[in-house]
């Protein structure tokens, strides 16, 4: 399968905040003022709602910790698959940290940029979960896939995402960080006399 067909295709469109699904090839919001747009051919494989809870060095409140989720939908397209993700994060005690890493213009707007890759028999439990939720939904998975990975710190406590998934037998990339290795967390100090760095 050619690597042209799991490519995104870039828009400059503004739109309003909030999440909505679409048809492939036409443009959707994430969150705000970040928007992709799904890939022609290809189709909405299911939604899915992953927890994470992110490490903190600081924790103000003993058990008061930030355990978010990943809102995503999963569109695909034979064994090619794309995400579209949001996390907002619900707690006013902590914000998400300044992204770190290289950065690309997509669909109008800056967003982080990474490449790596994922097997899809990963033990990390966020992304087994979004090879399972494919498997239920009776899609196709190969054993290896290379990612391009876009998110944006949209707002203090919001981060949105977009993964490709492209089958490879090459390997040689470095593998997806887990989540805790792309996002750090700040105690706010909303009450707690915390930093608001």
């Amino acid at each position: 399968m050619k690597l042209t067909r799991c490519l995104f295709v870039v828009i400059a469109l503004m739109v309003l905040a909030g999440c909505a699904q679409t048809q492939a090839g036409e443009p959707m919001r994430v969150y705000g003022s970040a928007k992709t747009v799904v890939p022609v051919g290809y189709s909405l494989v299911g939604t899915t709602t992953v927890g994470v809870l992110p490490d903190t060095i600081n924790i103000p409140i003993e058990g008061l910790y930030p355990y978010q989720w990943w809102d995503t939908e999963i569109y695909g397209q034979g064994q090619c698959y794309v995400l579209v993700q949001k996390m907002i994060f619900k707690t006013p005690y902590y914000h998400v940290k300044a992204l770190q890493g290289s950065t690309a213009e997509m669909w109008g707007s800056g967003w982080r940029k990474g490449n790596y890759s994922l097997s899809s028999g990963t033990t990390d439990k966020e992304y087994a979960r979004y090879f399972s939720c494919i498997r239920e939904k009776g899609g196709q998975l190969a054993p290896l896939y290379r990612v391009a990975m876009y998110d944006q710190k949209v707002t203090p406590n919001v981060v949105a995402r977009v993964i490709s998934l492209t089958p490879t037998d090459v390997g040689g990339v470095a593998a997806m960080p887990s989540f805790n290795d792309l996002y750090q967390y700040y105690d706010y100090g909303n009450g707690f006399g915390g930093g608001r760095s």
